[in-house]
This record gives C-alpha cells, sequence and structure tokens, in this order.
C-alpha cells in the first residue's frame, strides 16, 4: 500500500511537472506580439477567480453589481470598462468571472508570464503597429463562440475618473467589426462596464481597519488610490450591427453608454 501511494505521489509530481514546463513556455512566448496562448485549463480559471476574489477583499472592498444579466450574451464580447485603477480587471470579473484580457508584454516576464498564460493573459506591444495590437485580440475572439475579451478603451489609466473623449481609442470598434467579418456575422458586441470607487474612509470594512490597526496603513496606498468598496454597471451588450458605420462615431456612441453606466454607478 505504501508503495502504491508513493508511486502515485510521483506520477503526480512528474505530471505538476510536465505542466509547469508547458506553461512556462507559454509564458516566455507571451513577449511575442500577437501571441495566442492555450486556453486556460480548469485550475487557472479557477485560480484567476481566486486571486481576484482575494484582490478585491484587500485592495478594494465590498463590491455591488448592477446589470449582471447583461453579461449573459450569447456569443462573443468585448468587455469595455473604464480605467482608473490597476485592479480595475478584478472589479470586472465580480460581474464576468472567465475572460481573458490584454497586458503588456513587459508585465509579462518571469513567473508573471507563466501565470498570466495560465489564467487567460495575452501579451502586445504597446510600441507595435496598431494593427498588430488589434490582431492579437482578434486571434483570440474567432477561436470561440462564447469568447470574452477585456479591453479598456481609453488605453491608459485615468486616475481621476472622468471619460473623457479624447482619450477613447476606436480599436475595441475596430477589433469587433474584423472578428464580426472573420465569422461570418455570427453574433458579437461590446459590452459598456462602469468601474465606480467609494474613497471616503468611513466606509472601510473591518478587514481594512484590522490592517491600519497592526501598523499597514501605506500597504494599500503602495498600490495606488485607497478604496472602500464599489460599483460596477453591466450596461446593454452593443451588437456590432447596431454601432454607426464611421469608426469615430463607433467610439463615441461606446463613450456614452460607459458615462450612462458611470453615472447610474455614482448614483448607486
Amino acid at each position: 500500500m505504501t508503495l502504491f501511494i508513493v508511486g502515485a505521489l510521483l506520477i503526480v509530481a512528474v505530471a505538476a511537472i510536465v505542466r509547469f514546463n508547458y506553461w512556462k513556455q507559454a509564458g516566455a512566448r507571451l513577449q511575442e506580439n500577437g501571441y495566442v496562448p492555450p486556453a486556460p485549463p480548469f485550475l487557472g480559471r479557477f485560480a484567476f477567480r481566486f486571486l481576484n476574489r482575494l484582490a478585491r477583499l484587500v485592495m478594494i472592498g465590498p463590491v455591488k453589481v448592477i446589470g449582471k444579466e447583461n453579461a449573459n450574451y450569447d456569443g462573443r464580447l468585448i468587455i469595455a470598462p473604464n480605467h482608473q485603477y490597476q485592479f480595475d480587471f478584478s472589479m470586472v470579473a465580480a460581474a464576468v468571472p472567465n475572460f481573458h484580457y490584454m497586458t503588456a508584454i513587459e508585465e509579462l516576464r518571469g513567473f508573471r508570464g507563466v501565470m498570466g498564460a495560465w489564467t487567460g493573459a495575452y501579451g502586445v506591444d504597446r510600441k507595435a503597429p496598431g494593427d498588430a495590437v488589434i490582431g492579437a485580440s482578434v486571434k483570440i475572439l474567432i477561436q470561440d463562440q462564447r469568447r470574452r475579451v477585456l479591453i479598456f478603451p481609453q488605453g491608459k489609466l485615468v486616475t481621476d475618473n472622468v471619460l473623457r473623449a479624447e482619450d477613447f481609442k476606436t480599436g475595441a470598434v475596430r477589433i469587433l467589426r474584423r472578428v464580426a467579418e472573420l465569422v461570418n456575422r455570427q453574433p458579437c458586441a461590446i459590452l459598456p462596464v462602469a468601474v465606480y470607487y467609494k474613497r471616503d474612509p468611513k466606509d472601510a470594512t473591518w478587514f481594512h481597519r484590522a490592517l491600519r490597526s497592526v501598523g499597514l496603513k501605506g500597504f494599500r496606498r503602495a498600490f495606488g488610490v485607497s478604496n472602500y468598496g464599489g460599483t460596477v454597471v453591466i450596461g446593454k451588450p452593443i451588437p456590432v450591427e447596431s454601432l454607426p458605420a464611421d469608426v469615430h462615431e463607433a467610439t463615441a456612441l461606446l463613450h456614452t453608454r460607459i458615462q450612462e453606466a458611470l453615472d447610474q454607478a455614482s448614483r448607486a
């Protein structure tokens, strides 16, 4: 019996090493602009959910989700939230648990690359031509009819959370249209999402108060602003055929829908 247990543990250990090396190679290839890693396995998706829950507990606080049913779209989705904080994707994950996410290749080096490939990241070189960046997202979306990709349409952190029209890039619209062409007009849409944080310390949870009481007052500040909970509003999907023909007008519509959702979040 002891020999059986030892043999079983040895097999498990060898399998774990083989799988780690597999994802290590995939993580290293994330430095290649446009490389699309394999779909994350069950354990990778589970780890992504767990890490996002942990991030919300430590860095954000309680999250209220409005309009979660709008994420149940039967087709390909580009999830398009406003971007003001490093952990915005964790807020979105409270409403849409599984998605691929675009990350700059310099953020996916070493072990972070392994974890990124394992949990659904794909790397883009921000210095590369726009078509190269768009191509990576297109490759992800065409793989499966229920594929979701998170893209921040502002393309950068806007810490004051003012949605300026000039900050919105046309990439999300261009990606959606290219995907629609490649999948023979199967359902494709953009999902407008608004993320809003509470910043008043009086809303701090017992956990955040405990961190302060043991001298970790600056722990969360090391990651940017201090948040004490927040709200995510998921707007209605905008099907590709409902977008204006002009790419700039279509992007302006996306900006308007996210602003409407943000206004709703701020009132919630």
